[in-house]
């Protein structure tokens, strides 16, 4: 913003070229800025599977996979959902951006997926 109001205020008051270049300068540097931010942002995402079989989650550093059987618990914090497989394995979903409609959808869905591989039921 403030590299556009020096490139239209120096060309409006005739003042010297060397405002207009700090104005495009800074102009430069804001729109890479937004650049980086929306590729950073583009990298960071999660993508989450959920079959009747398992659950397949990648991310910009790992590939998860694995099948209901094999999950003995579930522990959720506000942020986090950790699976765990055993007590030496564990898979981790943490929010970056707090609770989240996708976090409560994703826990409601995965519950329902773990009640059924079990045989569990709603029906009274």
């Amino acid at each position: 913003m403030a590299g556009a109001t020096l490139i239209v205020v120096s060309s409006a008051a005739r003042l010297t070229m060397a405002m207009a270049v700090v104005g495009w300068i800074l102009l430069a540097g804001a729109v890479g800025l937004v650049v980086v931010a929306w590729t950073t942002w583009r990298r960071m995402r999660v993508r989450v599977e959920l079959s009747d079989e398992g659950y397949t989650i990648d991310g910009p550093d790992s590939h998860e996979q694995g099948v209901w059987t094999d999950v003995t618990k579930v522990t959720q914090s506000p942020t986090t959902l950790v699976l765990h497989h055993g007590p030496d394995h564990r898979v981790r979903l943490v929010s970056q951006r707090g609770v989240t409609a996708e976090l409560v959808h994703l826990t409601g869905d995965l519950a329902r997926r773990l009640d059924a591989s079990r045989g569990y039921t709603a029906q009274l």
